[in-house]
């Protein structure tokens, strides 16, 4: 596992984790409609999980260890935080740990953040240090006025020469005579081969002031002999372009002389200025030196430690994971206490998602591994069952062993994340048995779910149930209790047939969104699968001011453009087109009619559905709206159209010309297919391009047609 880091990272205390459980290097994550939590994704459940982000796990645990949800109730006042740009699909049912950082880190002033200091590089992190120098200085009553002045100014001019080495040398020409004069004069020599990357010489030139007479250079230069170790024995695993290489790369002498230059800081000066920061470096060093045993022991205890929000407490989870629970450098990340024993347990049963198709090339944990920490879990005997009902359930498939584990508790007023997580877990063994009993535990469930996040999750355990049941109706009828916005859009694009999607585009009860949605789907699909009586009864529920931006961004949970059945062009200059109620109309007559048929080829492509497929594609058969399709018939794509009109002895010569000519235009000017259905080879473009110039010279389409592709 790889590191990036700023070089204004590097030069800070502790090393940025970055090693998270996962990843996300793509600009969006679609997430898997279901409850499904054994592989590791780009999204995440409230429920605690195997695949989620262990950042996430590890979070949970925490805060359901202080008696708390995860970020708030939302009767309470609990806010979703604002979902990034790739979050947009998660609606209210997934998450990543970006949402909770968010959501527990303040938000910074923007006013103040346009004055503020910016900290990036070893010369600006030289420069945020004057303060300090220059208020040590001015507390020295013995110093001197002219080597005050004169340190003041060597200083400015080492920041100075920090940025450009062209700039001649500065200490040589200081001239100091009195002991703490030669004291700060060392500590500037020292700082100089710090923020030159001479962590030798700086170390050096540190340790020779621990005795200086000036109490702010003795001290600040034995904390700083630490840091010069530890830079020291991270210095060769950096390479060029900021990316740490791994432990293998570290100086170990140098972190263990660094651990011990803490030590010796923390014993002289317990309650120093540079406490606090000691205190978290020593994490560092036992990191570096590969101490994890130690490591583990001490995360633990600052989590323990840590406030249950703010923060402080996403930037420990950050840290404790990428040094320890994630770290690929670490032998056993089991060795901390039950936070630590149960996120590393979690991540150890990743299994592949049936749904997706993947095949993990690493072996789950064993059952024998995990029987053996009991006597770790006899504080905590609801989370050690948790542990083995996830086990039964992702790696041994023993449905019935899970609901011995976790008892049915589905009628609390309110849940805590592990609580929650419980019961969850037992709805999909439920599911995963068949058992009859699984809708109504679901419904009991609702009322309990109150924290963020943990409603829609519910909500989708239920609509899968009903799906799967052909109940899709009892999701749209009035006072349902699916109410959450993505999972019925789902369902609208995916499982509704024609009446269901009607009712729904007339629900007044429902969001404008809603309907819209409902209406776009049923009106895509009758058009595109031949039901052109429909879609002309249809039609006229289209409202007038009905958007016609946004097709390549529409997707459950976004604005439809509804409008591009109303006003959509099918008209190409040159090839006469009635618009589009009257194509609809012709075809409802005859669904033969060729003419017709090719105006609707255009309005398709002129409205920019070539390649749209959203409504098309089924999602998993094991993900919600992929175990029922109550609309009938399959799409017709241009291409087949054009290939129809050609083969067909009765179309019109315009007609025919006009066909060949998009034919050829389907594969234009990439090779690929832009109009849908099955490629056809390179020898049928040209034989097509061929015959419309051989058959109709003078046509405007074969006049217009330069190239075949």
């Amino acid at each position: 596992m790889r590191f990036r880091l700023s070089k204004g990272a590097v030069m800070a205390g502790l090393l940025a984790s970055s090693g998270a459980a996962l990843a996300c290097a793509d600009v969006g994550c679609e997430p898997v409609w279901s409850l499904f939590g054994g592989a590791q994704a780009c999204h995440n459940r409230v429920v605690i999980a195997p695949g989620n982000d262990s950042r996430v796990n590890l979070m949970a645990l925490l805060r359901d260890s202080a008696g708390l949800g995860l970020t708030g109730a939302v009767r309470a006042g609990g806010s979703y935080p604002e979902a990034g740009y790739d979050e947009e699909g998660f609606g209210h049912t997934f998450l990543d740990w970006g949402m909770i950082a968010r959501k527990w880190s303040p938000v910074a002033d923007p006013n103040a953040a346009a004055t503020a200091e910016v900290i990036d590089g070893p010369c600006d992190w030289m420069r945020a240090g004057t303060q300090d120098f220059t208020a040590a200085l001015a507390a020295n009553r013995g110093l001197p006025g002219a080597e005050r002045a004169a340190l003041t100014t060597a200083r400015e001019k080492l920041v100075a020469r920090c940025a450009d080495k062209a700039l001649p040398a500065v200490l040589p020409g200081v001239a100091v005579g009195s002991g703490a004069g030669k004291a700060f004069l060392g500590y500037l020599a020292a700082s100089d081969a710090f923020y030159d990357a001479r962590y030798g010489d700086a170390a050096s030139g540190y340790g020779a002031l621990v005795g200086a007479p000036d109490p702010w250079v003795a001290e600040t230069a034995r904390y700083m002999v630490a840091r010069a170790e530890l830079r020291a024995a991270l210095a060769r695993s950096i390479d060029e372009y900021g990316f740490f290489d791994g432990l293998k790369s570290v100086d170990k002498a140098a972190a263990l002389r660094g651990k011990a230059a803490l030590a010796d800081y923390l014993k002289t000066y317990p309650k120093g200025r540079y406490a606090a920061s000691a205190q978290g470096l020593e994490r560092r060093a036992l990191w570096l030196s590969g101490d994890f045993a130690a490591l583990g022991q001490r995360y633990e205890s600052l989590l323990a430690e840590v406030a249950g929000d703010g923060a402080a407490l996403s930037n420990v989870i950050e840290e404790a994971d990428g040094k320890y629970l994630a770290n690929s450098d670490n032998p056993n990340p089991r060795g901390g206490g039950l936070l630590l024993l149960a996120a590393a347990d979690l991540m150890a049963m990743r299994v592949a998602d049936p749904a997706e198709g993947e095949v993990y090339d690493t072996k789950p944990l064993d059952a024998a591994t995990l029987a053996s920490q009991q006597a770790s879990f006899l504080r905590a005997p609801e989370l050690y069952a948790f542990l083995q009902a996830n086990h039964a359930f992702y790696v041994g498939k023993d449905y019935a062993r899970v609901l011995q584990l976790i008892p049915d508790d589905a009628r609390r007023p309110s849940y805590t994340p592990l609580a929650f997580s419980r019961q969850v877990l037992r709805g999909q063994a439920l599911a995963a048995k068949g058992d009859p009993n699984e809708a109504g535990f679901w419904q009991e469930l609702l009322g309990g779910a109150k924290d963020l996040w943990q409603r829609p999750a519910v909500e989708l355990g239920l609509a899968m149930n009903w799906e799967r049941h052909g109940k899709l109706a009892a999701v749209f009828a009035p006072g349902s209790p699916i109410t959450d916005r993505m999972v019925r859009e789902i369902l609208i694009a995916h499982s509704a047939g024609p009446a269901l999607l009607r009712r729904a585009a007339l629900d007044t009860a429902r969001p404008q969104e809603e309907r819209d949605a409902a209406l776009f789907t049923l009106l895509y699909k009758q058009l595109s699968r031949g039901d052109y009586a429909g879609f002309r009864a249809n039609l006229p529920l289209v409202r007038a001011d009905a958007p016609t931006e946004g097709l390549w961004g529409f997707a459950p949970g976004a604005a439809a453009p509804l409008g591009l059945f109303a006003k959509g062009r099918t008209a190409q200059a040159g090839f006469a087109c009635s618009a589009l109620m009257g194509t609809a109309a012709a075809l409802a007559a005859n669904p033969q009619d060729i003419h017709a048929r090719l105006c609707l080829a255009d309005f398709w492509r002129l409205g920019g559905f070539d390649s749209f497929t959203v409504l098309d594609t089924a999602p998993a058969r094991m993900a919600l709206g992929g175990a029922v399709n109550d609309f009938p018939g399959t799409a017709l794509r241009r291409g087949a159209i054009y290939a129809a009109a050609i083969a067909d002895p009765r179309t019109a010569p315009d007609d025919r010309a006009y066909a060949l000519y998009r034919a050829v235009n389907c594969y234009g000017p990439s090779g690929y297919n832009s109009c849908g259905g099955e490629d056809v080879p390179l020898a049928q473009r040209k034989a097509w391009y061929d015959r419309l110039k051989r058959t109709f010279p003078k046509s405007i389409w074969a006049q217009k047609q330069k190239y075949y592709w």
